[in-house]
């Protein structure tokens, strides 16, 4: 279960059987990015050497996820090679995550750090074992930003509208958001789209489709001619 460190998640994977929490690296590393905005002077150099760290190890982990992908499948002859790659993947792995580790470790206990910097080394140090568990699980992406990226909308509406306070509207926003998430997945303008369906329940006096009428507006369904168009931008004023 990739997350960040809300505590929800860490106490479902801490008490669920068969879940793993594996925790987000971008969430790691805003904490040492934010640590050197806090006092930029002092930190600057600090917050480098910790993003270049991190660098490493995404890269290091890109190459694992490539790697474990080819040994689970390797063409004819390519065995030994892909074992080879993997086995070397693992490595770099290893090499990215000691060098952090020790690096964490020995700032712990030295004099005179400041103080967001030791927020952010404590943080590093209470995620450690869900940073460290991406290593047994390579086809796992090592952040979840793409997740956060995929419910931004849904999210960021959300807060503006002082969230959901009751079932009713809960379950109206998350088939909204089902419908709006289906269009994006099509390739279809949302506006475009949710306009063209909007208009065609006007016509059908103020009410919702149904029948043909609305197998029309399913994108599995919908003819070429209306896919085109609905993919277009919503004309200008």
């Amino acid at each position: 279960m990739s997350t960040d460190f809300y505590r929800v998640y860490e106490s479902a994977g801490n008490k669920a059987g068969g879940l793993v929490n594996l925790y987000c690296l971008a969430h790691v590393r805003r904490h040492f990015v934010r640590a050197g905005d806090a006092n930029p002077e002092q930190l600057r150099y600090w917050t480098e050497k910790w993003l270049d760290r991190f660098r490493v190890l995404y890269r290091a982990h890109d190459e694992l996820t490539a790697a474990w992908h080819g040994s689970t499948a390797p063409a004819r002859g390519q065995e030994t090679a892909a074992a080879e790659r993997l086995e070397k993947a693992y490595r770099a792995w290893d090499a990215a995550i000691g060098v952090i580790d020790a690096e964490r470790k020995k700032q712990a206990q030295a004099p005179g750090l400041q103080e967001p910097a030791k927020k952010a080394l404590a943080t590093l140090d209470r995620e450690w074992d869900g940073i460290t568990a991406h290593r047994d699980y390579p086809m796992v992406s090592i952040d979840n930003n793409i997740a956060e990226r995929a419910i931004r909308g849904p999210v960021v509406t959300r807060k503006n509208a002082g969230g959901s306070h009751n079932g009713n509207t809960a379950g109206n926003a998350a088939r909204v958001f089902t419908v709006t998430a289906t269009a994006k997945m099509a390739g279809l303008n949302t506006l475009t789209y949710l306009t063209a369906y909007l208009d065609e329940c006007g016509r059908n006096g103020g009410k919702p489709l149904t029948g043909k009428a609305l197998e029309r507006f399913l994108p599995w369904t919908a003819s070429r001619e209306d896919l085109r168009t609905w993919a277009q931008p919503p004309p200008s004023g």
